[in-house]
């Protein structure tokens, strides 16, 4: 053979990043190797993959673009045959892409990947995280395998195994006056300052939460991260709202944080594995897949605490 898996993985991962510089930063690959590879392919194939343009990357040619689904298959079934080797030796190799998102990525990825990587010693988990519509992206592109993520404006050809639901709560400082109670009101919370965890999609899900009881919140500060949510919360800027729940009740800066139920009859978020409907899934996808099942549920998560 005139090219080797290494050289088209090279070239699939420039091809994802428009640029060496970035697809070098994201395998941690040298920029001369990945170039040298590209460079052998076009030689090879007797093609041009790449227009290259001045200070602003690179884009793939027509035939580039289709030698790179070409190159995604093959890979595909490279891991596949790897796996299919191990369930022969009654092990499981290779790897898996998985994709998280942003808030739960923290939290259920380190101890959920790490038991799955202890339980098979052949397996290598890649952990990538973003909102919704970046997940749907990156699942359609074959850039990760799944996505851990919440059933939101999913497309046709996305499949989703539900895993479990996560029921919204108030976030308080330690110290508030309503942190003692039971459960919360979205009432009693009217006139308080919110802060708002401002994701895409998960902002329209919170603002659900009012609208239905014909409520504005006073939202005092918006913020994409969770742990700047935290710690506004914790030094008394105001409440907020929120299904994820580390099991570290402190903000990054040391103040402590109270989980409260929000009562009432207020839709969770359902939590579950998203896959692309239209491609055979590994062995090992399958493999994470029912790890997944088993960890997860709506009594426990892994990384979460109970309220």
């Amino acid at each position: 053979m005139q090219f080797t898996l290494k050289q088209l993985a090279y070239f699939v991962a420039a091809g994802e990043a428009g640029s060496i510089l970035r697809a070098a930063e994201n395998i941690h690959v040298s920029q001369p190797s990945i170039s040298n590879a590209i460079a052998h392919l076009e030689d090879v194939f007797q093609i041009q993959l790449f227009i290259r343009h001045h200070a602003q990357g690179m884009s793939l040619t027509t035939g580039g673009g289709q030698i790179m689904d070409r190159a995604k298959a093959l890979l595909r079934d490279a891991e596949e045959l790897k796996s299919f080797a191990g369930k022969l030796s009654d092990q499981i190799f290779g790897s898996i892409n998985v994709g998280c998102f942003i808030p739960l990525a923290p939290i259920v990825t380190p101890e959920l990947c790490h038991g799955f990587m202890q339980s098979h010693d052949g397996v290598e988990v890649n952990v990538s995280e973003g909102n919704q519509a970046e997940l749907l992206s990156k699942l359609k592109k074959g850039t990760i395998d799944l996505a851990l993520t919440y059933n939101l404006q999913l497309d046709s050809d996305i499949a989703f195994i539900p895993l479990a639901e996560l029921k919204p709560y108030v976030l308080l400082a330690a110290d508030h006056r309503l942190a003692g109670k039971k459960s919360i009101p979205l009432t009693d919370l009217a006139e308080e300052r919110f802060v708002f965890l401002d994701l895409p999609l998960s902002n329209t899900y919170f603002m659900s939460l009012f609208d239905s009881q014909n409520l504005k919140p006073r939202i005092y500060a918006r913020t994409r991260h969770i742990e700047v949510q935290r710690s506004l919360v914790a030094r008394g800027y105001g409440y907020s709202l929120g299904n994820v729940r580390p099991i570290n009740q402190k903000s990054l800066d040391g103040n402590d944080l109270k989980y409260v139920p929000l009562s009432g009859f207020n839709p969770g978020l359902t939590l579950g594995i998203a896959t692309l409907a239209t491609i055979k899934k590994t062995i090992v996808v399958d493999s994470f897949s029912q790890f997944c099942r088993q960890q997860i549920s709506t009594e426990k998560i892994p990384g979460m605490a109970r309220i």
